[in-house]
């Protein structure tokens, strides 16, 4: 291959300059007939002949969807929407307005109207007094009979409880006149200690129809055994009753100390009775082993002397056991309740006294009886408690 030589090369350079010129130029002038509007063929011309014709049909679509919408929205045309939607708000308005108004008796406000009126008229004949056959009516006289029933039942009960009372009072001031008054008295304190017995698992005998160890001699209205459960099993202090005037302490004493002797007992219980009890009598006095109480068998309240003395009696039995037995025991405990019943006792029976006799402070004296008798009760249980540790040192 031959090498150009520079002035070859050159011209050859300018050649191809020229050529490349040209066809810049002829490919300029080609463009800039596209983009021109002078020339109905270009493409700006033919672009913007298509612009316009879609913008021309895009307006006629618009303006026609306009009409429509603004048809759809005018009241002159009985079959446009908002026509359509103001006749169904109307026929609605008038319907309500028909069901509300008192006009028209199918009206639901005409119909709940009746309703009421016939709701208050019954309601009104039912609690009225004025008609009988009322339901406020029957209801007040079924009541009246109800409350005339209840007061007859109750005016009969109350005569009935009259008449058993007045029947008691006239048994009681005939007890009283006759001779058999103090046997009643004994046989009320044995029921009463036979029932305790029972409570404490003791065996309890009356024995005031019966002669005891002395011959001929029925002095003892009651013995009680203790029980197998006790301390001191098969131990037994005697129960003797009195509600007699010419019984005092001197006499009490040779009767209780006859009453152990004829019934084998080593502790004794002698009960006055409240009504002959002697003048200035301590309701509750122990001597050695015998035991002295005041008792009122008609007051409740007086039950916790006896029930404190049956309990005393059972702890001398138990302590009798123990030192003929010879064996050590502490006796500190039941000593010391034993000194607390006799002096709580004591201080019940005077404050008793005071409210028999001062009217004026019954009511301070009756709360400390009250508090008094609670201390007894817890004395008496110390003495059981004390009754137990005995038992079990013996088992």
């Amino acid at each position: 291959m031959r090498l150009l030589n520079p002035q070859e090369a050159g011209s050859l350079a300018s050649t191809v300059r020229t050529s490349l010129l040209e066809i810049l130029q002829a490919e300029r002038e080609h463009v800039l007939a596209e983009f021109s509007l002078d020339n109905k063929h270009s493409a700006l011309s033919r672009l913007l002949s298509e612009v316009t014709e879609e913008s021309g049909k895009f307006k006629g679509d618009l303006a026609g969807q306009i009409e429509g919408v603004i048809a759809e929205f005018s009241l002159d045309r009985p079959d446009s929407a908002l026509s359509r939607l103001v006749r169904k708000v109307e026929e609605t308005q008038r319907t309500i307005a028909d069901q509300f108004s008192m006009d028209a008796e199918s009206s639901a406000l005409s119909r709940m109207s009746n309703l009421l009126n016939e709701t208050t008229k019954a309601i009104t004949s039912n609690l009225t007094l004025d008609r009988e056959d009322a339901a406020l009516a029957r209801l007040r006289r079924e009541l009246l009979d109800i409350l005339k029933r209840h007061e007859d039942r109750a005016a009969a009960f109350q005569t009935e409880v009259t008449a058993a009372l007045d029947t008691m009072k006239v048994r009681r001031e005939e007890a009283g006149r006759s001779t058999t008054h103090g046997r009643e008295f004994e046989s009320i304190t044995v029921e009463f200690v036979a029932h305790e017995a029972t409570r404490s698992a003791d065996i309890a005998t009356a024995t005031g129809n019966c002669a005891g160890t002395i011959r001929y001699c029925k002095v003892g209205d009651a013995v009680v055994e203790l029980g197998p459960d006790s301390a001191a099993p098969g131990e037994k202090f005697v129960v003797e009753a009195k509600e007699d005037r010419s019984f005092d302490l001197n006499k009490a004493r040779t009767e209780i100390e006859l009453a152990r002797k004829n019934r084998g007992a080593s502790v004794g219980l002698f009960v006055f009775s409240k009504k002959t009890a002697p003048v200035g009598q301590e309701p509750f006095f122990r001597v050695g082993n015998d035991i002295f109480v005041v008792w009122n068998a008609e007051d409740t309240s007086d039950d916790v002397i006896l029930r404190a003395a049956l309990s005393l009696a059972k702890a001398l039995c138990m302590r009798e056991l123990k030192q003929r037995k010879a064996e050590v025991a502490d006796f500190k405990l039941i000593d010391e309740a034993i000194l607390a019943i006799e002096t709580e006792a004591a201080r019940l029976g005077s404050m008793k006294t005071w409210t028999e006799t001062i009217k004026a402070n019954s009511g301070k004296l009756h709360d400390e009886i009250r508090k008094l008798s609670e201390g007894l009760e817890r004395q008496v249980q110390n003495l059981r408690d004390g009754l137990g540790g005995l038992r079990s040192s013996t088992e």
